[in-house]
């Protein structure tokens, strides 16, 4: 064994440094009088070798805890114990190394992080240092921690106290207690809060209700003025084949301008939602350019005749409006500033998403579920309450604007259901449209259940083959051009098929029979007075149209076959568009898929074709989004059924569990968020995390330390070695003990302002002189959205500012989240997740920051049972973290 006392790398603190100036480190404690490092090889190999002997005092107390540690691993197999442990710190570090660009020795650090005994680590570091990334290309996390910084709190103090003295200033403020006062002058503060808290969520609620009117009003009307002009064509013998194909490779390609201007805004924008409101930042992934180039994209490619929904960009509109409300906030006021963090921006956020879900499917209910099961990751009642309010208020405004178009005289509250049947036949000549609703029977429940197991496997199909289409596009790196040939090639392909396919497969039938209105049943080439079914099923939008005419036209409208026909269309399309740089959701083009194969079996069963309608649309949805409640909530709302409450559960609960078994995959939006390496963190650890013995150590990374009182040139050069968005502040006169975190902008703000700069003998032991001037909590907020990059704020300092001394105490984050290097994986993870952290330091028992845990580290866990190939697999199949396509 190896002397500690001579040439091991494990008996002493490791600080790699930019420079011998020891007040600003890379710390990572491979001992440090704690045994973190030793124990992280020793716990695995060397137990028959410890020696008390040979190990510091202080560390006799750790030898205890990681004996049990060594215990536990000799009764569940100490040998593939040791090996996933192994591997799972082997892959933290890869992990980290491609998060960093600095210029120190990558061989050298990973023997300090992984010890003498992985020697092969080294060659895996080295042989990957060509591609080592920036860690600003990952992404990072938001922070819902709780500002309490000296400068907030000073700011705090400082409002309470002009309150107080304009409270005195009035009757009522002489004549109460000085312990009254102080109730009194913070609600008083929080006045202004509550109130603009108020509009906010109202304003988000009838925004987005305008929005999402706007859009689908104007995706309908350039479709059937597409359609018109096509269908005009062929009636005055003219090709109306290529009228519809050109027109809808045009409107394509207006679809794909948007999304080449902002890529962030392809796809449906949920599976992004869920990562935003779970706390991961996605760079303009919320921003309002994004929300206006997919409110372009995706009229224009539902209008396109392309398998689209608005479903999903409305939701993903919504987050963006929310994400933003804030910026409304005056400025002058200063009590708003807690409105401003990000704690509130994605509650917020979550108030957005769930006016998006309302607005689309006129369920305020059903907003509020979605927005609570498949989207926030932190839901309170308060948050609760207020998603509720924007909701509704949203429904109601698009029950007025609808009142305003159609006239408040013919407004039908019974009609507003999106799914309830065609709006024109409630408005013809103010009469109602009058039919008996669909039904069903006790015994019915076990076809139920089976069509909800159909869905799930056919959902899990199309989830595996639209991944591996999206695998193989990632893998063929299209350029912007080809990019464009692929959208306008499937607009083509689908405009061909929806006009072509009614010609080749014509059944034609009586309009006599049809119980709503005659608009939207397409003659095409049926004799006068009759119908072509296929063409009334793909030449008409399919949400306000398709749909409604699945659930609630008659038993014989349409045909098997035509059904069948327009079902397999749709959906083997959806799997291919969906992914192509457009906006479009898949919300409608499932329901409608499924209530076509829902209908057409029913037909074949000699039961009623409505009833499996909604519920093969259901069925076909679950198994693809694998969402229970909200979907439930959606379909009941959306088709005014209540008494399908119960049928939709059980469908949905089977859909889910045979699509989650049959490839063992989940559904499409996580399979979305895993391709492109967005660390989604669930709200359960991972299975394999549960079961092993995995402490923090194991999965901590290094951490970046810089003085409390820190030289500017320094900061400057640790700002440009190191792209981390947060640093430890520590105190070098008091063993390194823990002060506090700050951010990487509040540090460039503090570069930008000369005026606190100071100076002292560095050689002097003597603590060094209160600085009296520091920046008020104004002047470090303010100029934050318009910093200049470091290489700008470096020219503006000279060489004697660069020789000046800084203090960053008054601008840390006091008392940061901590957690024991010694504490289980499991918890950090709990802990990380629940609190909604950036990242989470790991100490030792000095209170000594010795790592971090971000949650890149977190989402490692759940691969701690893959072997090295297919991990290396499955990291090949996310490819670049940084590429959002």
């Amino acid at each position: 064994m190896t002397s500690d006392t001579e040439t091991s790398p494990l008996t002493h603190k490791e600080d790699v440094s930019m420079n011998n100036d020891n007040s600003n480190t890379v710390t990572f404690d491979t001992n440090d009088g704690m045994g973190y490092g030793s124990f992280m090889e020793q716990d695995d190999h060397q137990t028959a070798d410890l020696s008390t002997s040979d190990i510091p005092e202080t560390t006799q107390l750790e030898i205890n805890v990681d004996m049990v540690t060594i215990n536990e691993d000799q009764e569940i197999g100490q040998e593939v114990h040791h090996e996933k442990k192994r591997r799972l710190r082997e892959r933290t570090l890869n992990s980290w190394i491609r998060r960093q660009s600095s210029a120190l020795s990558l061989d050298e650090d990973a023997s300090r992080f992984m010890g003498q005994k992985n020697k092969s680590l080294a060659k895996l570091v080295d042989s990957r240092r060509k591609n080592v990334l920036s860690d600003s290309n990952f992404y990072k996390s938001s922070n819902r921690e709780i500002v309490d910084t000296p400068v907030w709190n000073r700011r705090k103090q400082a409002l309470m106290e002009k309150n107080m003295s304009e409270m005195k200033t009035t009757k009522k403020g002489r004549s109460s207690k000085s312990s009254l006062d102080h109730t009194k002058i913070v609600k008083h503060l929080s006045q202004p809060q509550r109130l603009f808290t108020r509009l906010l969520i109202v304003g988000i609620g009838a925004v987005m209700a305008v929005a999402g009117f706007m859009i689908s009003k104007s995706a309908e009307k350039i479709l059937e003025t597409k359609i018109g002009y096509a269908i005009q064509a062929y009636e005055m013998g003219r090709s109306g084949l290529l009228v519809h194909v050109c027109l809808s490779g045009l409107l394509g390609f207006m679809a794909f301008l948007p999304v080449a201007a902002r890529p962030v805004s392809a796809g449906s924008g949920i599976a992004e939602a869920k990562a935003v409101l779970n706390g991961v930042i996605i760079p303009e992934c919320a921003s309002l350019g994004t929300a206006l180039c997919k409110g372009i994209s995706v009229i224009m490619s539902v209008a396109a005749s392309l398998p689209a929904g608005l479903e999903g960009p409305m939701i993903h509109l919504g987050l963006c409006i929310g994400n933003n409300a804030n910026r409304l906030l005056p400025q002058s006021e200063r009590s708003l500033d807690v409105l401003r963090t990000d704690r509130s921006r994605i509650d917020f956020a979550a108030i957005g998403t769930a006016a998006g879900v309302a607005v689309a499917f006129r369920s305020p209910i059903s907003g509020v579920l979605f927005a609570m099961e498949e989207g926030s990751s932190f839901w309170t009642t308060k948050l609760t309450w207020n998603c509720f309010v924007s909701a509704c208020i949203c429904v109601i405004t698009v029950y007025f604007m609808i009142a305003c178009e159609t006239g408040f005289k013919n407004f039908d509250i019974q009609s507003m259901a999106i799914f309830d049947g065609i709006e024109e036949a409630m408005f013809n000549a103010g009469k109602q449209h009058v039919s008996d609703s669909p039904s069903f029977h006790l015994w019915e429940y076990l076809p139920f259940a089976v069509f909800g197991a159909l869905g799930g496997f056919v959902g899990a199909c199309f989830c595996e083959l639209n991944r591996t289409l999206a695998i193989w596009r990632r893998s063929m790196n299209f350029g912007l051009t080809v990019k464009a040939v692929e959208v306008v090639g499937l607009t083509v392909i689908m405009a061909a098929l929806t006009w072509q396919l009614p010609l080749i497969f014509s059944v034609c039938k009586s309009l006599d029979d049809v119980h709503t209105s005659r608009d939207h049943f397409r003659q095409f080439n049926c004799p006068t007075g009759e119908y072509n079914e296929l063409a009334t099923l793909l030449l008409n939008p399919l949400g306000a149209v398709g749909i409604n005419l699945l659930f609630h036209e008659g038993i014989d409208a349409f045909s098997v076959t035509s059904l069948v026909v327009a079902g397999l269309v749709n959906l083997l399309m959806l799997v291919v568009v969906f992914g192509a740089s457009i906006s479009a959701g898949i919300f409608i083009p499932l329901l409608y898929a499924g209530a076509c194969f829902g209908r057409a079996a029913a037909i074949e069963l000699s039961l009623d074709p409505r009833t499996y309608a909604i519920i093969g649309a259901a069925a076909m949805l679950g198994g693809v989004v694998r969402v229970l409640i909200s979907l439930t909530a959606i379909i009941v709302h959306a088709t005014s059924l209540s008494y399908f409450l119960t049928p939709v559960m059980i469908v949905t609960i089977m859909a889910q569990y045979f699509g989650n078994n049959t490839f063992s995959r989940p559904g499409i939006y996580d399979i979305i968020l895993a391709l492109r390496g967005i660390p989604f963190l669930e709200e359960e650890p991972p299975i394999g995390a549960k079961f092993e013995t995995i402490r923090a150590r194991h999965i901590m990374i290094p951490v970046v330390s810089l003085s409390s009182d820190i030289e500017v040139g320094e900061l400057v050069s640790l700002l440009r070695s190191y792209p981390n968005s947060s640093f430890v502040v520590v105190d070098n006169q008091q063993n390194d003990s823990l002060v506090g975190m700050i951010s990487r902008s509040d540090l460039k703000v503090i570069l930008c302002h000369k005026k606190i700069f100071h100076t002292y003998n560095i050689f002097d032991e003597s603590p060094p002189p209160l600085n009296e001037k520091f920046l008020s909590y104004d002047e470090l907020v303010k100029d934050q959205p318009f910093l200049p990059n470091l290489d700008d704020i470096e020219d503006t300092l000279s060489k004697e500012d660069k020789l000046k001394f800084v203090n960053l105490t008054p601008y840390v984050q006091i008392a940061p989240h901590t957690f024991d290097g010694h504490g289980s994986a499991e918890r950090a993870y709990e802990m990380f997740r629940t609190l909604g952290l950036h990242s989470l330091l790991v100490l030792d028992q000095m209170s000594r920051p010795i790592g971090r845990i971000t949650r890149h580290e977190l989402v490692l866990l759940e691969e701690i049972d893959l072997d090295d190939e297919i991990f290396l697999n499955k990291q090949r199949d996310v490819g670049n973290f940084s590429v959002i396509s």
